[in-house]
This record gives structure tokens, sequence and C-alpha cells, in this order.
């Protein structure tokens, strides 16, 4: 009679034997990515762009399915409990590691939910102003925010985003108060930054840059420590003196934990091949975004 160490063993050994072999047939059906945002937005457009030149290469059509609303929760929450067989993949946002820090209570652990694909795309902003304001640059900035306590304001496109997180952070790096200003989506501060409402917004650069490229609002500098290919000549913060001011969003490609090694790695040779394709680059940059790529590896790291 068979000892319950040995059926254990060889119950495995057949399990390691189906995965291996599903991972062989990968893929053979649709795959879906779940993108916790409505169409058309940055994230949608961004993850579509990847999301085709994946299918050419994995021979089978990669379908979004945005779940937007709940400050991303929602959409988190479906993939964290999804099946680990490489059919549901996540565009993860930066709110995935940053929900965790200012919500008492989610329905998932990202860190044991997910495993890591690779990177989608970053995402600077950039700190956009009136052309009648008085700074402009960021010293300038810092300086009327030390002079004038409490009178500078700046906007972002929402409360707990990463916008208004980065202008937080400038704020505290610099010793300086300045109000927040919480809006409905970009649109309604970009055009109370141009009006002078606020002093300041925190914008990603697809939304200001008509505003910037036609003269009725001009830019202090962008967020991240790297130019941005769509806005090439505004310096970065870190340019202007603010050495450890990096600030970006991002989306990456995770999928749910479980999912086989062998399914995990293709899933990035394609999105890394999508990278490779010039359009696929010059749709990314135009929406502000800078292309991502590199190993599943570097993106656990980068996360962490």
């Amino acid at each position: 009679m068979l000892s319950k160490a040995v059926r254990l063993a060889a119950a495995l050994a057949v399990g390691a034997m189906a995965g291996s072999v599903q991972a062989q047939n990968y893929p053979s059906k649709p795959i879906r990515i779940i993108v916790p945002f409505a169409a058309a937005g940055g994230g949608d457009l961004a993850t579509r762009a990847v999301a085709e030149k994946m299918s050419v290469y994995l021979k089978q059509p990669v379908i979004i399915d945005n779940r937007g609303g709940g400050g991303t929760v929602i959409a988190t929450d479906l993939a964290a409990h999804a099946d680990p067989d490489g059919y549901t993949v996540f565009a993860a946002p930066t709110t995935m590691v940053i929900n965790p820090a200012v919500r008492t209570k989610l329905p998932y652990d990202w860190e044991k939910a997910f495993v890591p694909v690779t990177m989608l795309a970053t995402l600077p902003f950039v700190v956009a102003a009136s052309k009648d304001f008085p700074a402009n640059n960021m010293k300038e900035l810092a300086r009327m925010a030390k002079d004038q306590p409490d009178s500078i304001s700046f906007g972002s496109g929402g409360a707990g985003t990463v916008a208004h997180f980065a202008g937080e952070l400038f704020a505290q790096r610099t010793g300086t108060t300045m109000l927040h200003v919480a809006y409905k989506g970009e649109g309604p501060a970009l055009g109370d930054a141009l009006g002078g409402q606020i002093s300041v917004m925190f914008s990603t650069l697809v939304s200001a840059s008509s505003h910037l490229k036609g003269g009725r609002m001009k830019a202090l500098a962008v967020t991240s420590r790297k130019r941005s290919s769509l806005l090439p000549d505004i310096p970065t913060a870190a340019e202007q003196g603010f050495d450890d001011y990096d600030v970006f969003s991002w989306a990456a490609l995770v999928v749910p934990k479980g999912t086989p090694p062998e399914i995990v790695n293709k899933l990035n040779t394609a999105a890394n091949e999508a990278f490779k394709d010039k359009s696929v680059r010059d749709r990314l940059t135009a929406l502000g975004a800078e292309p991502g790529g590199g190993s599943a590896e570097e993106l656990a790291k980068f996360m962490k």
C-alpha cells in the first residue's frame, strides 16, 4: 500500500506535468488584460498600444477589459482573484502600491496576490501654470512659497493621486507649505490653473501639452529625473537643483500568483517584442509616456 508521502509526491509530479503541458500549449485562446481605468484614458490607450503587438507575437487576440472605479481597487481585486493560468493579465497602476498606505482595508494583498511580468510605461508629470504666473521655474516657486506662506496652491486630478503626492513631496522637500486643491479630473484643474484660480497644476503631459505648445500656459518643470520625450525642452526639477526629486506614475503588467513561470516568460517576451516596434514607442510617446520593458525581476525590485 502506498504511503501518504508517496501519494503526495505522485500528485505533485502529475500537477507539475500538467502545468508544463499547459505552458507549452499557451496561449490557446484569447488573453484578457484588465485595465483599472475607463476606455480612452491614458492608461487604457497605453495598454492597447502594447497589447495589439503582443497579440501578433502570441498569435492570439489580447482583449482589453476596462474596469474603472473604486480608486482602482475594483479592478485590482478582480485580477488578484483570477485563475493563475496566464489568460488574465493586469495592467497594474501606481495606486496598487499606494493604496495600502492610504486605505485602511483592502480585499487583497498585492505583494502576495501578483507576480510581475514587465513594466508597461512610466508617465512623468509637468508643473504647469498660467503664462502670467510670477514663477518661471521650481526654484522661484519654492522661493514664493517660503516668502509668502500658505499663498501657493496646487491642483491635481484628485486626492490620493500620484500628482497630489508629487506636489506634497515637493513642498516637503523644500520645507514649504502649499495648499492642495483636489479636482474631479485634470480638465477642471487645468482650467483653473489657466485662469489663475490656482497657482500651479501637477498634470500629466498629454493633458497639458496643447496648452503649453499653444503658449496659454508655461511649464516650470517635469517631475521625473529624465526629460520627457513628448516635451523634451522642459527641464526636470532635478536639473534645477532638486536632485532627490523624481516622481512619475507607472503601469506594469502583472499576473495572479501561481501562474506558471514559463507563461510569465512568454508574456514578458511578447511585451518586450512589442516595445521594439517603433509604432508602439511613438504611440506611447504621444501619450506623454516613456516605453517600459525589462525583466520580471527588475519590475519586482522596482515595485518593492
